[in-house]
């Protein structure tokens, strides 16, 4: 059921980004016709409908590679906290469930959790030598770099100390 809610959140999506692009269209070259209109001529066409099969397809399988799991080797979720808490504030994003095993983050604000089609949930488990990250593929991809990045420099901190 996730999976089709997901890919129906991304068809709308689609489909409003098409309306907008031909409403920009409409304000470049004014035209006699209302955005309706211009909208139902197009999709009256071959090409139309071959567009909106493409949108309903894209939309279809956008869930299977719309999200990933990233695996951030030498991390511990209690000991490495800190860092965590920081990658994950540095993306725009929030702890909302804390558990022993797992934690929940979700966008801050209301325009990113837009821009992620509500999408914006992000769960950090404990796994053995590590944790794994589940989430949108590019919030994922960018929080899990970025705790690499601080479990690097982890070892710098206990020299200056």
């Amino acid at each position: 059921m996730k999976y089709i809610l997901r890919s129906l959140k991304y068809l709308v999506v689609l489909c409003v980004l098409y309306v907008a692009m031909v409403w920009l269209k409409l304000l470049t070259e004014p035209m006699p016709v209302g955005l309706c209109d211009a909208v139902g001529a197009y999709l009256s066409t071959d090409h139309g409908r071959l567009m909106l099969v493409c949108f309903v397809a894209l939309a279809a399988v956008y869930p299977l590679f719309g999200f990933m799991r990233s695996r951030v080797e030498g991390c511990n979720i209690v000991e490495d906290r800190v860092r965590i808490d920081n990658a994950m504030h540095v993306y725009g994003f929030k702890l909302v469930e804390e558990r022993e095993e797992k934690l929940v983050y979700r966008a801050m604000g209301i325009l990113q959790r837009l821009w992620f089609v509500f999408e914006d949930r992000v769960e950090v488990r404990k796994v053995d030598g590590g944790v794994e990250l589940y989430g949108v593929r590019r919030a994922v991809a960018r929080i899990a770099f970025q705790l690499k990045a601080y479990i690097a420099n982890r070892r710098y901190e206990s020299e200056e100390k």
